[in-house]
């Protein structure tokens, strides 16, 4: 079970890394709208407890807005292998990267979620970027 944090005003402190999560190979969905919402899951960056979270359009946020805040940058995110600089600064893609942060009854980590949500001919797909551990967030 966990802890969604959506809808939450962060505080303005920067956000610290802790380190990327290995994700398996499956990182990308279809979905059947852009308000989708589904499972995904991941294993702990302490090891052997698996996450489960529900990743979803309505309890996501973009990404642009942490980094206009300065709460995180653009080398940050790909200095953890999100995505190439590149593509973090192009202003072309900034509006299609999304977050969550979730917490986990089960355990003390917060994570943050990165993804995407893309359209193409009618059809939705949602692309998993990273899972990364960070610092709580009070």
């Amino acid at each position: 079970m966990f802890v969604l944090q959506t809808g939450r005003t962060l505080s303005m402190s920067k956000i610290s890394i802790i380190k990327k999560i290995q994700l398996g190979d499956e990182r990308s969905f279809p979905t059947e709208t852009p308000d989708f919402e589904f499972p995904f899951s991941f294993y702990c960056g302490n090891g052997g407890i698996k996450h489960e979270a529900v990743i979803s359009f309505k309890n996501s946020n973009f990404l642009n807005s942490l980094i206009q805040a300065e709460q995180i940058t653009n080398k940050d995110l790909a200095q953890f292998h999100i995505t190439k600089l590149e593509n973090l600064e192009d202003p072309n893609r900034t509006f299609l990267y999304r977050y969550q942060i979730c917490n986990f009854k089960d355990c003390q980590n917060t994570y943050l979620l990165i993804f995407d949500i893309d359209e193409y001919r009618g059809y939705y797909g949602c692309f998993i970027y990273g899972v990364l551990e960070i610092e709580n967030i009070t």
